[in-house]
């Protein structure tokens, strides 16, 4: 079904190759999972198996890539989508439709089926994601794990011979990850071939026939799941966090750092949230967790200015932060977005990270350097920002944010797409902001991470706070509506 053979390749401009010397072949009906450090050449491997590369990025490819019997570099693009569908790692680059409905119908009508046999897709690829309540929805008003289950529909339903996903976990919540995990398997089970780029491993690898871990544009292992764990280790694709040392909260009495009051938004005629009310004290860390579409970005957006609904209340060190424009708020809070895409405006990785310091003035150079060196960005600094892959840039985007000081960090999901030895190092650098006394909120799916680096969760339900405190405590075992949201499914765990 797919053979690669001598396969190696550079983008167009680029430094290097990114692919160095690739050979596999997959037959049909397996179940193949793709592993790797961030910048491995795992996405750019996802690329060549529908013909993207080269005929889309162009570049410079050597060797031969078949895959459902058609030579990549001769099938032309309608040829390729109909007999391998992709899911890509950022979501947003995919949707461009003005409903969901219409974006799941849009690669059934370019196969020229008829509009009964497309109703029929929808409804069943609808019900199978639990997307219905959101077909009438544009892409742009979902979050950021909506998003992703309606680019997998929206793939899925094509119902191509080989489906290849590039992170499909990220952003996901539990159950929906489970959802997920399950209609891959049935898909595998039905006779297709199925390959899964993804970090997060542990029970994705059970369902797995195959294990196959790159490094370098090279591949370095290749075989049985149940062999793979301990290279995996080795190559610090799985974290070990240290036991956290819990963190007594302040006295009460102590004014808060961030007060928010019963905060409502509504969007497009939507309730997004509803009376939200919680206070940040100073030194404390949080994890802000919920289901898919819950309001958490939109909660966050109100803590730096860049929202404002007016119903209620979001104050910052004793002022009104819908009264203050983001760049205002930025030495007082500082948002690192879902979507690093949102966050780039430089031309360079290095620019990139210094454009926080002109609005502060807080430029510490020996922070930068820790900031560069925990995070590997020195051989990134002359890239674009828009050349380097989507792990790559969620650390320099992390990094852009933590270089300001912010006296309050708010991350917005910081490792969806990083490997194990990097949410290893967020989590040691976290732990430095932390004793400064900062004030940390973090957005998370990854419930391990939270328990490493968080000691209180706040658990937002439909736009309401369903629950706040340590998740040790007992309420937590037996409120039935955390149930589906803290049994991790094992997709958040380590090998």
């Amino acid at each position: 079904m797919i053979h690669l053979s001598g396969v190696f390749y550079q983008y167009p401009a680029s430094g290097g190759r990114v692919l160095n010397g690739i050979d596999l072949r997959v037959d049909r009906a397996e179940y193949i999972v793709v592993c790797g450090g961030n910048g491995s050449g795992k996405s750019t491997f996802g690329y060549l198996l529908n013909g993207l590369i080269p005929h889309f990025f162009g570049g410079t490819l050597t060797g031969t890539v078949t895959v459902a019997g058609m030579d990549t570099r001769n099938g032309t693009g309608s040829d390729m989508a109909a007999a391998v569908g992709l899911v890509f790692q950022n979501p947003d680059a995919q949707l461009f439709n003005m409903t969901v409905e219409k974006e799941i119908a849009f690669g059934l009508e370019s196969l020229g089926l008829v509009p009964e046999h497309i109703d029929r897709r929808i409804d069943a690829v609808a019900g199978a994601f639990d997307i219905g309540h959101l077909l009438n929805t544009s892409p742009e008003n979902l979050s950021g794990g909506e998003k992703r289950l309606v680019a997998i529909a929206s793939v899925i339903c094509l119902d191509p011979s080989v489906i290849v996903l590039d992170e499909p976990f990220a952003n996901l919540d539990q159950e929906a990850a489970v959802r997920v995990r399950q209609i891959l398997k049935q898909i595998y089970q039905s006779g297709k071939t199925v390959v899964v780029i993804e970090h997060l491993m542990a029970d994705l690898l059970e369902d797995a026939t195959r294990c196959v871990l790159v490094r370098d544009g090279r591949i370095c292992f290749d075989g049985e799941p149940p062999a793979a764990g301990d290279h995996l280790i080795r190559e610090g694709l799985v974290s070990r966090y240290p036991i956290r040392h819990r963190v007594i909260s302040q006295p009460q009495s102590c004014r808060p750092v961030v007060s928010v009051k019963n905060l409502s938004c509504r969007m497009n005629g939507t309730r997004i949230l509803e009376n939200v009310s919680f206070d940040l004290n100073s030194g404390e860390s949080v994890a802000l967790i919920g289901k898919n579409g819950a309001g958490k970005t939109t909660l966050i957006k109100h803590l730096n200015g860049l929202l404002c609904s007016g119903a209620g209340s979001v104050v910052v060190h004793g002022i009104d932060a819908g009264k203050f424009s983001p760049q205002e708020m930025a030495s007082s809070v500082g948002l690192c977005f879902q979507n690093s895409n949102d966050q780039f405006f430089k031309s360079s990785v290095k620019e990139e990270l210094m454009a926080g310091l002109s609005m502060t003035g807080r430029r510490d150079d020996l922070w930068m350097n820790e900031i560069c060196d925990m995070f590997d960005l020195r051989r990134l600094l002359e890239i674009s920002p828009y050349q380097i892959s989507e792990g790559e840039k969620k650390r320099v985007a992390i990094g852009s944010i933590l270089a300001m000081k912010p006296e309050v960090l708010v991350l917005d999901e910081p490792t969806a797409g990083q490997d194990g030895r990097f949410r290893e190092a967020l989590a040691r650098m976290l732990k430095k902001y932390e004793r400064r006394n900062h004030t940390i909120l973090i957005v998370t799916h990854d419930l391990d991470f939270a328990r490493a680096t968080t000691d209180r969760w706040i658990v937002l339900e439909n736009g309401r706070i369903a629950s706040d405190g340590s998740p040790g405590e007992k309420k937590w075992g037996q409120d039935s509506r955390l149930t589906g949201l803290l049994s991790s499914g094992g997709l958040n765990r380590g090998v």
